[in-house]
């Protein structure tokens, strides 16, 4: 009867075996098909690594991540932070194939004696299967996962690869993952520079990292630092000699360190934590560049494949270029106050710098390429630039009197008129009334071809107010559009990133400039002279900058909308062109304010820091040297009022095409030529020099439906308006 009992409850004993058996092997097999393909997750695994941004000169702008790891290869571990860890989490690490059962056994009664979860039974491989691809949640299906690809780990991997990762991928508090970042967190060293103390007080973090961290619980820290070390000296991973050094080693927080601490090897400071908020060395452009990144590449690459990316930002420059904008006086002072500042490559486009605004931060909206305002007598270049491609010259009169066109009565700056004055005067005034009367004459069509070629995306309103520049537009879009100036006739596209490729060195992106002629560089050579005359003598004279007392070879124009709302200044030189508008973001009228006498000096300065500081050596406009060497174009010092001979120390230097350079005197004429037309001409002596640098520009109110002119007005009496006027010798020649 005995041996029935006992042959029953061993066939019960093996029958349950074998069903525990089959359920566990259905249970496992159950796992396995939740998981992905465990073999290719395991065999392309790597820790994640962050993407890297970097300027054109390979310095370091700013790192992309969701937390701070830099990984490490196996051999720039120390063995002895390697032993720690063994001897702490796992020191049958070397002989057992992922599962230790003693482990879990003993820590299982442990852990029952003290009624709570007092010591883990994960081996290394296993605490590297959890990390690396599970949750921490606490279920069974996870445990049984992690088992899973525990085994695929050893049977992939060699035990020091498993180490390597394991040693990236442990987690440290404070978001920083891995041994090299946590080394450089607590003890500003690099990780092969740890020592054996410094070591077993990192091993013991990871298992409670607020607890154990010596930061803020220093004394607990080195309670655990001591017990790792004590199992190193039990397992005869260190001698007695270096058991005691290593316990004899001081450790101080940074805020209770002497001078003296820093300096001895035998002492160990701990730092207080890193700044948490990532540190932008240009928020302005890396919020462009992260926008680029996140419409090109999954937030996976991003974030994980330790990309690395090319632009097109000179750090240098723009370290100047945010000195130079925040602290301006005008913008300083006046907390309300707004601008943006951009600088592109004139020749392909790649944008230098990028100032978004005053105290700009990450994700603030960024001015330099999102405001768009009117850009005032800044788009002249535009209209005199499509004169000239139609056969006009620098010299040739345009009359400066009032206008009406229907409802619509536009101005000059100031009041002030001139009667008649060249192209090349007109422009250096920034005169409205000739930008008026030159866009009438080559039509608004004509115009709109324009920037159809340069292609930077303005508007152009179908009727004359653009001839003041009531388009509106970005900082950016202007840059652009001057480019053609500088360049000889290219159109480009401003871009900001110039290569990407992946962790291992594979390209996945490179851009492509995009750079194309669109206009005849002899006719862009005429524009480019006057722009270089504005800085000279006109209206952008503030700009200019001098090296040694010479000037430098550069352009450009300012602009200033109605009422002073926005003062703009776009300069070039023959390699770079920079716009920069100042203006409050809600609109307001700025007191006693012009793109002269605010916007221009702030990039003469700029200009001058790059320069001195060796950051830009300034060249030459050599598409116009060229025309001039070969014939194509002359200079020519002419009168600026009637575009003749004159001999006078106020005459300018013109730019004129093969066989059209001017042989009349303007002396031949009683009082000139001017004399012969009857107009005021203000004498060197009459205008003063503040009139002539302050002679600047003012919309006006937008017409409605203003295409043709319906009325020429004379300044004197309203009733002679119904007589048609006596035109004067050019009006008749030219119909303006």
């Amino acid at each position: 009867m005995k041996w029935k009992i006992l042959k029953y409850v061993a066939i019960f004993i093996v029958s349950l075996g074998i069903v525990g058996g089959i359920g566990a092997s259905l249970l496992v097999n159950k796992y396995y098909k939740e998981l992905p393909n465990v073999s290719e997750l395991v065999e392309n695994y790597s820790p994640p690594i962050p993407t890297t941004i970097y300027d054109r000169n390979g310095q370091v702008i700013d790192v992309i991540s969701k937390e701070t790891r830099e990984p490490v290869d196996i051999e720039h571990i120390p063995q002895n932070l390697q032993n720690a860890f063994i001897a702490i989490e796992d020191r049958q690490f070397l002989t057992h194939y992922g599962i230790d059962p003693f482990r879990i056994l003993g820590s299982a009664i442990v852990n029952l004696k003290s009624g709570r979860a007092a010591q883990g039974g994960s081996t290394i491989t296993q605490q590297l299967a959890r990390n690396a691809f599970l949750s921490h949640e606490k279920k069974f299906s996870r445990k049984i996962k992690e088992i899973i690809i525990t085994f695929e780990i050893e049977r992939k991997y060699t035990k020091d690869e498993i180490m390597e990762k394991y040693l990236n991928e442990i987690y440290f508090g404070s978001g920083a993952y891995g041994v090299k970042t946590a080394a450089y967190n607590f003890f500003r060293k690099d990780v092969n520079n740890v020592n054996l103390a410094e070591s077993a007080l990192l091993a013991g973090i990871p298992n409670r990292p607020n607890m154990y961290n010596p930061r803020t619980n220093l004394e607990r820290s080195l309670v655990r630092q001591r017990l790792i070390l004590k199992q190193m000296l039990k397992f005869g991973l260190i001698t007695e000699a270096e058991y005691n050094e290593a316990l004899n080693h001081k450790f101080v927080n940074e805020s209770k360190a002497s001078s003296n601490d820093f300096k001895d090897k035998n002492t160990t400071v701990v730092y207080g934590a890193l700044d948490k908020k990532i540190e932008f060395n240009a928020p302005d452009f890396t919020d462009l560049v992260e926008k680029f990144l996140f419409e090109n590449f999954e937030e996976k690459q991003i974030y994980n494949d330790g990309l690395t990316v090319q632009t097109t930002l000179d750090l240098n420059i723009q370290k100047v270029a945010k000195d130079k904008f925040e602290n301006y006086p005008r913008l300083k002072n006046d907390k309300k106050l707004q601008g943006a500042m951009v600088t592109i490559d004139a020749k392909n486009g790649e944008v230098i710098s990028i100032i978004g605004g005053k105290n700009f931060k990450t994700g603030n909206f960024n001015r330099a390429v999102q405001a768009k305002r009117q850009v005032g007598s800044s788009f002249k270049p535009f209209i005199y630039y499509t004169a000239l491609e139609k056969g006009f010259e620098e010299n040739l009169v345009v009359e400066d009197s009032r206008i009406v066109f229907g409802t619509w009565a536009p101005r000059n700056f100031g009041e002030r008129y001139y009667n008649g004055m060249t192209l090349m005067q007109g422009f250096d005034k920034s005169q409205n009334i000739v930008s008026i009367k030159l866009l009438n004459k080559v039509g608004i069509p004509a115009l709109m071809d324009t920037m159809k070629k340069i292609d930077a995306g303005f508007i152009v309103p179908n009727n004359l107010t653009a001839a003041l520049g009531t388009t509106e537009g970005t900082p950016l879009q202007v840059a652009q559009s001057y480019a053609v100036f500088a360049n000889g006739g290219y159109s480009i596209k401003p871009f900001f990133v110039m290569k990407v490729t992946d962790k291992f060195g594979n390209t996945l992106y490179e851009a492509k400039p995009q750079i194309e002629q669109k206009f005849e560089s002899a006719d862009i050579a005429l524009m480019t002279n006057m722009m270089k005359n504005s800085v000279k003598q006109g209206t952008s004279k503030s700009a200019q900058v001098k090296i040694n007392n010479v000037p430098i070879e550069q352009g450009g124009k300012t602009g200033t909308t109605n009422n002073s709302r926005t003062v703009w200044y776009s300069g070039m030189t023959p390699d770079y062109v920079t716009t920069i508008y100042v203006g409050y973001d809600n609109n307001d009228p700025l007191y006693k304010a012009t793109g002269g006498g605010v916007a221009a000096p702030l990039w003469k300065n700029f200009y001058q820091e790059i320069i001195e500081k060796g950051y830009y050596t300034p060249t030459t406009f050599t598409f116009l040297d060229n025309h001039v060497k070969n014939g194509d174009l002359t200079y020519q010092e002419l009168d600026p009022i009637s575009g003749l001979l004159n001999g006078s120390p106020s005459d300018k230097t013109f730019l004129l095409r093969r066989g059209r350079i001017a042989v009349e005197k303007d002396s031949k004429y009683t009082n000139g030529i001017a004399g012969v037309l009857g107009y005021y001409v203000p004498t060197q002596e009459t205008t003063s020099k503040n009139e002539a640098m302050s002679s600047e520009e003012v919309t006006g109110p937008a017409a409605q439906q203003v295409t043709q002119p319906v009325q020429q007005q004379n300044q004197q009496k309203p009733q002679q308006q119904k007589k048609e006027e006596k035109k004067g010798f050019f009006q008749r020649l030219f119909n303006f």
